[in-house]
């Protein structure tokens, strides 16, 4: 019988490939409808901009973004430096009527998981299967699965996490949207001095709350229940932290959490974020790039890269950014409250 741990442990190796296997199912049915929108037959007449293939298919240019970036990472699209995206060898052999080895099928059309992709990139940037925005509205049965699925997912990168030089000088730290807990529980155990607040739903902090019960860290971490849409947020801290939350939103919600979090610190005080970040040319990392297809379907974000977080930060005030790489897929954005 396996007995959960008590002690906060360190994962000896990363967990890289897990993410590889959950998130690039997504891929090969992106490549597949990308077909049946004649994508290919597009770029044979010459390379696009995200804007422009969204034109031409008829998407939003979120969905066009996650299509056009998950197709560059499996190699079938390339991308010059004015932003265009153009056909590669490989797709030009393979994936052309015109071409006598075309791969007139490449998944069944009745694939449960095509047809899934095939309304979620119609469907106007509303996700078919919301979870993160939606969580008021979700069962307790359905809260409860949920996190603790993100927290068996997250709690391999807290440790790596905390050993980042931003939270050696704070105190006090604000963990918005922190769900189970598992970001706080690394940085309490590493960072005794810091006293960690957890805001979230009342579902969610009473479920994080048996995870600091359970690791005995109830001195260092404590919850407040709060909506950070609609709820005042507590202040007066040295950071403010966001782990996966940026990514579930769209830019102006990004823009608002981020101005709360600017309130919510003092001046010199820090807001961290800890996303999987896309390649500044938008040409992958395909488990990343897998992963705004994932936002298309459940949230309605999508994987940010870094200037793009930057330029979003920047817009409500913070200075002094830094982009370090933290634990498998995952990085932290960094910027500073004057």
């Amino acid at each position: 019988m396996l007995v959960s741990p008590t002690t906060l442990q360190v994962p000896p190796v990363d967990d890289q490939k897990l993410y590889e296997l959950r998130a690039t199912r997504h891929a090969f049915p992106t490549l597949t409808v990308a077909k049946e929108m004649a994508l290919f037959e597009h770029l044979e007449k010459g390379p696009k901009t995200i804007e422009e293939i969204a034109v031409e298919l008829q998407l939003t240019r979120r969905a066009a973004e996650a299509m056009t970036i998950v197709i560059t990472a499996l190699g079938f699209l390339e991308i010059y430096s004015n932003k265009q995206y153009g056909l590669t060898d490989l797709a030009r052999t393979y994936l052309l009527p015109t071409s006598p080895f075309y791969y007139n099928e490449l998944m069944q059309e009745d694939d449960p998981s095509v047809e899934q992709l095939r309304q979620v990139f119609r469907s106007n940037d509303q996700p078919i299967q919301p979870i993160a925005v939606k969580m008021r509205d979700l069962t307790d049965k359905k809260v409860e699965n949920f996190i603790n699925r993100m927290h068996t997912i997250t709690l391999p990168a807290a440790s790596s996490l905390a050993e980042q030089e931003v939270f050696r000088s704070m105190g006090k730290l604000l963990d918005v949207g922190g769900g189970s807990g598992s970001l706080c529980l690394g940085i309490a155990n590493r960072h005794p001095q810091i006293q960690c607040t957890i805001m979230d739903f009342e579902r969610v902090c009473q479920i994080a709350q048996r995870n600091i019960d359970r690791y005995k860290l109830a001195d260092n971490i404590t919850t407040v229940a709060a909506d950070m849409f609609s709820d005042p947020w507590p202040g007066s801290y040295d950071g403010v932290l966001f782990g996966n939350i940026f990514h579930d939103w769209d830019w102006k919600s990004c823009q608002y959490l981020a101005l709360q979090a600017f309130n919510a610190l003092n001046p010199g005080g820090k807001i961290c974020l800890h996303e999987m970040l896309l390649n500044e040319l938008k040409d992958g990392p395909l488990v990343v790039a897998c992963y705004s297809v994932a936002m298309l379907l459940h949230e309605r974000g999508k994987q940010y890269t870094a200037m793009e977080l930057q330029t979003l930060l920047t817009e409500v005030g913070f200075v002094d950014f830094q982009t370090r790489p933290t634990f498998s897929y995952y990085s932290l954005v960094t910027a500073v409250k004057p």
